[in-house]
């Protein structure tokens, strides 16, 4: 078990803790993010040191970000029972609410990556600008949502998404946050169709299945069929111009925390 270190109270989140379980490193949505942001850093070729997930879980992706980036990459929830299912690393587990604003995390870090966080918070732009106090003067912040309310299903309510967003939507939340945006990316084209589906199925499905039903793939076909999406889509030399997800990163205007 890994060491936490418990700077705010544990508190009820918008996340349903069944996905903790599903969400594996081998899963392909986690693969084809993780592709997405790694592929971003290196293009960016930003420096970094050192980096906070906000709202890390069971810490999944903290650990292939580790692994691929070669840096400490402290992570951060308020789900007490999913940070304790994450794996020891080069970082440390924190259970902390970036609203508490503790004086020795602001402005500490190179990085801050909210990925599928904000889509879960009512007010996300208070959260983001709490998020961006953590970060150095110019530091980099990496952002995945859900893309495109008409797909928003029984899944995302489920999940305990509030909202997803459009690219235009997300700009404006980051330009308001004083993030000067490098880009916005829409991911995961060749699935909008299959989430038309899901949206369908899950109006049937028992609510206590919708989690599974709608993340993991139903058979050893599916699964080589999605990798085989993910592959091909990540390979393209052009961005998409649509998708059930987005990825979007930039830089703090060194103003905004000075």
């Amino acid at each position: 078990m890994s060491v936490i270190e418990t700077f705010s109270k544990p508190q009820a989140v918008s996340m349903a803790d069944e996905w903790f379980e599903l969400a594996t490193a081998d899963h392909f949505w986690m693969q084809w993010r993780h592709r997405l942001l790694v592929r971003a850093l290196r293009r960016e070729g930003h420096q970094v040191r050192n980096a906070l997930e906000i709202g890390c879980g069971h810490g999944v992706a903290r650990d292939m970000l580790e692994r691929d980036l070669g840096i400490p990459v402290d992570g951060c929830d308020l789900n007490r029972t999913a940070l304790e299912t994450a794996k020891p690393g080069k970082g440390q587990l924190f259970l902390y609410n970036i609203l508490d604003r503790k004086p020795s995390l602001l402005g500490r870090y190179d990085a801050v990556f909210l990925l599928d966080v904000i889509e879960h918070i009512g007010d996300d732009t208070a959260f983001v600008r709490a998020a961006l106090r953590h970060l150095r003067r110019g530091g980099l912040v990496a952002v995945n949502v859900p893309a495109n309310m008409f797909l928003f299903s029984e899944y995302d309510r489920a999940a305990g998404h509030v909202r997803r967003y459009s690219p235009s939507g997300l700009r404006k939340l980051l330009d308001s946050c004083g993030v000067e945006t490098q880009a916005i990316e829409p991911w995961g084209m060749l699935m909008t169709p299959l989430l038309f589906i899901r949206k369908a199925l899950l109006c049937r499905a028992k609510r206590s299945e919708t989690i599974r039903t709608g993340f993991v793939p139903p058979n050893a076909a599916a699964r080589l069929l999605l990798h085989g999406m993910k592959n091909l889509e990540t390979a393209l030399p052009f961005r998409m111009p649509f998708g059930t997800s987005i990825f979007a990163y930039g830089r703090l205007r060194s103003s905004v925390n000075a």
